[in-house]
């Protein structure tokens, strides 16, 4: 009777989906350096371990793992990493097998899985079996990167090895070399020790944080942005550049915030906002981006680390957005995984930090770090406040997720009727949950899609809804305006 045929349990594990839930306003995007990874090529990380596992331990080299481990360690749950790298070559070693059967090449490179210097030192030990208890010859592999755990690999069919080792996170092997020779019979074992050489590190410039910015702008999920390795590696106009060019992708996309760090070169309050009022232009924009400082003291070994403050900040409104929602503002909350501020300011100092739209943390006794201050760097009271921007984040979000299945759809009045619907009852999930204002919905909001939006002159393949929104905190009304098109485009626009 074959195996399969016999009575019994049989599990199969399929590896889990990435699960992303664009609804989600808890989700941040890292972009930065990190010791080893794909680069250039979004990874998505639900813990402290897969950040090790996909991007290896901190070596002290670059800021983002300190900032990654202290958004999970502040209560962040999911996590998007761009790994930005200067152009860098992957260390490897040459494997000769020779004419021994079973083996598909004569030669193979064993090639670092991702490029940087990081794999320099890689010992990799592969033993070769000719006969074995099932009587057919098996390769084993095990692999050594300094400062990390090993991976073995055992029982690897010789044609198979190539395949195999696809899976390790940190070895490849490229075939090198024409087939075996047929010959006489080969040795009944065989070693191979290699050691990994020739890996070079690059340090990212403009065009490469650039190409993170659009990378990151074209993931649906994440709302909340941070470039803690920036103001290290660009300086000047590059620096203000970057910063610019991802504040202009949040506000087209106008449902994610961007959490900046003062670039460690400016060194004075004179400098801190002398840098913030080079963050030129109109409040639209400027509502994008909220700053923190100053830098934290984070534990490393034994000698503590300052990093920026961003990573941190992020796991923090994480936490809030969890457990209150993205309305509340991310304030008076209690910063994890930090020992210390890297600076303190007089009170005078203070004021004029925050005249300036920097938001502090802030040492208080027998409460330890806090962040204190949930402003955009925008002067505009509609479009100062972080908790305000949020809860436009989120609407912004659901109101395309009801809206873009309709996109096909002729204009018609039962078309808008389903419009306003479907956006009636989002806003009424956001006034139950308290982010809005008012004791009744029609104080809280309101959403026209008649002929007054879509007058008989305008465009018929298009069709204009106008949204308006009361938050919870006493200010002016939020207002957008969806817009429909035949031709497959959803725009979200707040007017």
């Amino acid at each position: 009777m074959p195996a399969e045929a016999l009575p019994g349990v049989s599990l199969t594990f399929a590896p889990r989906g990435p699960g992303e839930e664009p609804l989600r306003t808890d989700v941040a995007a890292f972009l930065g350096r990190l010791r080893r990874g794909p680069v250039g090529a979004p990874v998505r990380v639900e813990s402290w371990n897969d950040v090790v596992g996909a991007f290896g331990p901190p070596d002290g080299s670059s800021a983002t793992p300190y900032a990654l481990r202290g958004f999970f360690e502040n209560g962040g749950r999911t996590a998007w990493v761009l790994r930005v790298s200067g152009p860098a070559e992957p260390a490897s070693a040459l494997w000769t097998v020779g004419d021994l059967a079973g083996f598909a090449h004569r030669r193979y490179r064993v090639v670092a899985a991702s490029p940087g210097a990081w794999a320099n030192g890689t010992r990799v030990a592969i033993r070769f079996q000719a006969s074995t208890v099932a009587g057919l010859p098996t390769v084993g592999v095990r692999v050594l990167v300094p400062g990390e755990s090993a991976e073995t690999f055992s029982g690897i069919a010789p044609a198979e090895v190539a395949g195999r080792l696809a899976s390790s996170r940190l070895i490849r092997l490229v075939p090198d070399g024409g087939e075996p020779e047929p010959g006489p019979p080969g040795p009944i074992s065989r070693s191979w020790d290699l050691t990994l050489t020739g890996g070079t590190d690059a340090p990212p410039g403009r065009a490469e944080y650039s190409a993170a910015v659009a990378a990151q702008a074209d993931l649906p999920e994440p709302a909340l942005v941070a470039l803690p390795d920036l103001g290290t590696d660009l300086d000047g106009p590059a620096h203000t550049d970057t910063v610019l060019e991802l504040m202009s992708s949040a506000l087209a996309s106008l449902d994610r915030l961007a959490v900046l760090d003062i670039p460690p070169g400016a060194s004075s309050v004179d400098d801190v906002v002398a840098w913030t009022e080079s963050l030129a232009g109109d409040n639209a924009l400027l509502s994008t981006a909220a700053v923190y400082h100053p830098p934290l003291r984070v534990p490393d070994g034994l000698t503590p680390r300052t990093v920026p403050a961003s990573g941190h900040v992020l796991g923090v409104i994480a936490r809030l957005d969890v457990e209150r929602g993205a309305h509340h503002t991310p304030a008076n909350a209690v910063v994890l995984d930090a020992v210390d501020l890297a600076a303190e300011f007089p009170e005078p100092q203070q004021l004029r930090l925050f005249d300036a739209g920097i938001d502090l943390i802030r040492c208080t006794r027998g409460r330890g770090l806090q962040v204190w201050g949930g402003r955009t760097l925008s002067a505009d009271p509609r479009t100062r406040y972080v908790a305000h921007r949020r809860l436009l984040h989120l609407l912004v979000r659901a109101i395309r997720r009801v809206a873009s299945p309709l996109v096909f759809d002729v204009d018609s009045p039962e078309l808008r009727l389903t419009l306003v619907r479907a956006l009636t009852s989002v806003l009424l999930s956001a006034f139950r949950a308290g982010a809005l204002a008012g004791s009744r919905p029609e104080q809280a909001f309101r959403v026209v899609c008649d002929d007054v939006t879509n007058p008989p002159e305008r465009d018929p393949g298009q069709v204009v809804c106008e949204i308006e929104v009361a938050p919870a905190v006493p200010m002016e009304f939020i207002r957008l305006r969806l817009v429909l098109g035949q031709d497959r485009s959803l725009e979200v626009i707040e007017a």
